[in-house]
């Protein structure tokens, strides 16, 4: 691919970074954006630890940590006690947490579904799948320069 296009490409996709963050911040429902994704996460997951979250999230456990601190003291995540292994506790969101979750769905789901509403239905599928083409190839690049494997 020429140089060219490659520029091109990475010039929109930080303007689509920007306008996403921008989005984030603002559909985040009184969190942060990390505290945002961390939540949404955990949605997805149910229970997990700090380690499957640094994992999956891309970042260091010692800084989700203190995400996942801040998230339990205003009441949004929970961390369940583990007689067996105490350096493993898991999380899992409070009912706030899942009200909280729920309207940044709600929020994101409106907002998407409208931008969505602009293009031709048959070229959904495609956007979707080369988006996830794209994050996947991402994935794999961060996976051969990474030592230890994790990334998922």
């Amino acid at each position: 691919m020429k140089l060219k296009k490659i520029r091109n490409f990475r010039k929109n996709l930080r303007k689509f970074e920007r306008l996403v963050f921008l989005q984030q911040t603002h559909c985040c429902q009184a969190v942060t954006v990390a505290q945002c994704h961390l939540l949404l996460e955990i949605e997805e997951l149910g229970k997990t630890t700090t380690q499957e979250l640094a994992d999956k999230l891309l970042l260091d456990k010692s800084t989700l940590s203190r995400t996942v601190d801040s998230l339990v003291k205003i009441g949004l995540l929970k961390r369940l006690d583990n007689p067996e292994d105490r350096r493993f506790t898991p999380l899992t969101l409070t009912a706030e947490g899942k009200v909280t979750c729920d309207s940044i769905n709600q929020e994101n789901d409106e907002l998407y579904q409208k931008v969505f509403s602009r293009i031709k239905p048959k070229t959904y599928d495609e956007i979707i799948s080369s988006f996830e083409q794209m994050v996947q190839l991402f994935l794999n690049e961060k996976r051969s320069t990474c030592s230890s494997g994790e990334i998922k």
